[in-house]
C-alpha cells in the first residue's frame, strides 16, 4: 500500500493574522519591519523579524536608562563639589545633567565669588559630541555637547525681546550678528539674527552651548581649565543633585538626548574614571550589562551612543522586549515603569494611541520610527510589545500610524 503525503497546512492564530495584516500595509513595502510581543512570563505571542538588527532611534534610551538604574541604583544623587582657594576655584563633577543655571548661580552667591578667579574642573567625562552624530544636528539643543559639568542640559535660548535679540540665560561667549535669517554656528560661537525682528517678546530657538563645562565655569569665575585632581580637604560647598529616578523621568517622556548620554556615562563611570574618549569603555560596560545581567544574546544589541541619535546603534525588537521583561522583574520596577512616557501625559506619547493605556518609549529618526512598552491586551493581561520600522518611503507620521495600529490591534 502506498502512502500519499499531503503538504502541511500552516494555521495562523487570529492574533498573528491580525498583526500581520497591520504590518503588511502597502506603505511598508520595501521597508524593514521588526516586531515582538510577549506576555510578562516571556511567552512569545507574536514576532516578525524579531532577531533582525535595526536602528532603534530613541528606543536606545531604554538600554541606557536601565543600565544607569542598575549600575547606580534609583537613589543615587550626584554631588558636585566646589573648593574656593585664594587663587582659584576647583570643581569636581561626577555628572549632573539636571544642574541648572539658577542652582549654580546661587552657589556662586553663597561663596561670594566675583568671577575673577580661574576655574579648574575635574569632571568624570567630557566627550563633547556623541559618537556617530551628524554635523548638521550639532547646533540644535537635541545634539548639545556632553560634559559632566554643565547647566541647562547643555542648551541656551535666543529670544526676541521687544524687537531686540537676547541670549538667555546668558551669552556664554556666543556673539549675536545681525543678518538675513536665523543661523547658528556653535564652533564659531556666533548666532545670526534677522535685522527686522518684530516688536514682540518671543523665543526664537533653543540652541546647543558650544561647551557646557565652560559655560558652567563662567558662573563661578573665568579662564576655564581642566584638571585630574581634586583637593584632599573638605569642599567649601556641595551641590547635591536629583536622584537617578528623576533623571529617568526627565529623560524618557520628552526623549531628552543630553540626559540619555549622561545616564550612559554615569552608569559606566561608577567603578573608575572614564578615559578621555569615554564611549568605547561605556559601550563595553553597557554590553556586559545587557549580555551578562539581562542575559540578552550577544550581538542583539550593538550600542554606539546613549540616546539613539547615532545611526550606528543596532538592536533587535526581541532584545527590547526582553529588556522590558527584565526591568519589570527588578526591585526598581515601580521606578522604571513610573519613568516611562505614557499616553495622555506630557511627552512624546501625549497625542498618540487615544485612550489606550500604554507606557513605554517612542523613537524617530530619518526613515526610522520605533515604539516599545507595556499595555493591556484585549483579555486585560499586560503584555510587552516592540515595533521598529526602518527604511520606509512614506512620512514618519504615516509610519507612526502603522505602529499605533499595531498596538491598537493588541487591544481589540
Amino acid at each position: 500500500m502506498s502512502l500519499i503525503l499531503l503538504p502541511a497546512i500552516l494555521v495562523l492564530s487570529p492574533l498573528t493574522e491580525k498583526l500581520d495584516s497591520v504590518l503588511n500595509d502597502p506603505k511598508m513595502g520595501g521597508a524593514t519591519v521588526a516586531a515582538y510581543v510577549s506576555d510578562l512570563d516571556g511567552n512569545v505571542l507574536y514576532e516578525k523579524n524579531s532577531r533582525t538588527r535595526v536602528m532603534p532611534a530613541s528606543n536606545q534610551k531604554l538600554f541606557s536608562s536601565a543600565f544607569a538604574l542598575w549600575s547606580r541604583g534609583s537613589d543615587y544623587r550626584p554631588q558636585t563639589k566646589i573648593w574656593k582657594e585664594w587663587n582659584r576655584i576647583i570643581v569636581e563633577s561626577p555628572g549632573d545633567p539636571l544642574l541648572t543655571y539658577d542652582t549654580l548661580k546661587e552657589a556662586a552667591d553663597k561663596l561670594e565669588l566675583d568671577r575673577s578667579l580661574p576655574v579648574y574642573v575635574n569632571e568624570a567625562y567630557a566627550p563633547g559630541y556623541g559618537g556617530g552624530w551628524e554635523f548638521e544636528d550639532l547646533p540644535n539643543k537635541y545634539a548639545a555637547p556632553v560634559s559632566a559639568f554643565t547647566i541647562e542640559r547643555g542648551a541656551f535660548a535666543i529670544w526676541n525681546v521687544d524687537g531686540k535679540p537676547k541670549l538667555l540665560p546668558e551669552a556664554f561667549g556666543v556673539k549675536i550678528v545681525r543678518g538675513d535669517t536665523l543661523n547658528y554656528d556653535p564652533f564659531a560661537r556666533r548666532v545670526i539674527v534677522p535685522t527686522d525682528l518684530p516688536n514682540e517678546t518671543k523665543r526664537l530657538d533653543t540652541l546647543s552651548l558650544p561647551r557646557g563645562d565652560e559655560a558652567a565655569s563662567m558662573l563661578l569665575g573665568r579662564w576655564f581649565n581642566r584638571t585630574k585632581e581634586s583637593p584632599s580637604n573638605d569642599p567649601a560647598l556641595i551641590i547635591v543633585g536629583r536622584p537617578i529616578s528623576m533623571m529617568l523621568k526627565a529623560c524618557l517622556p520628552p526623549s531628552d538626548n543630553n540626559i540619555a548620554e549622561h545616564l550612559l556615562l554615569i552608569g559606566a563611570s561608577k567603578d573608575k574614571p572614564l578615559p578621555e574618549d569615554p564611549y568605547p569603555d561605556a559601550r563595553k560596560k553597557l554590553s556586559y550589562f545587557l549580555e551578562s545581567v539581562v542575559q540578552l544574546p550577544a550581538g542583539d544589541v550593538i550600542p554606539y551612543d546613549g540616546s539613539g541619535l547615532s545611526k550606528e546603534n543596532l538592536v533587535t525588537t526581541r532584545a527590547i522586549g526582553e529588556l522590558l521583561l527584565w526591568a519589570n522583574r527588578q526591585p526598581t520596577a515601580d521606578v522604571w515603569r513610573d519613568a516611562l512616557a505614557k499616553t495622555g501625559q506630557p511627552g512624546t506619547l501625549s497625542k498618540r494611541l487615544g485612550t489606550i493605556e500604554f507606557s513605554g518609549k517612542t523613537g524617530t529618526l530619518n526613515r526610522v520610527v520605533a515604539l516599545s512598552g507595556y499595555l493591556k491586551n484585549k483579555d486585560g493581561k499586560t503584555v510587552v510589545a516592540s515595533i521598529v520600522l526602518n527604511n520606509f518611503r512614506c512620512s514618519s507620521s504615516e509610519a507612526q500610524g502603522v505602529e499605533d495600529s499595531f498596538i491598537k490591534a493588541l487591544t481589540e
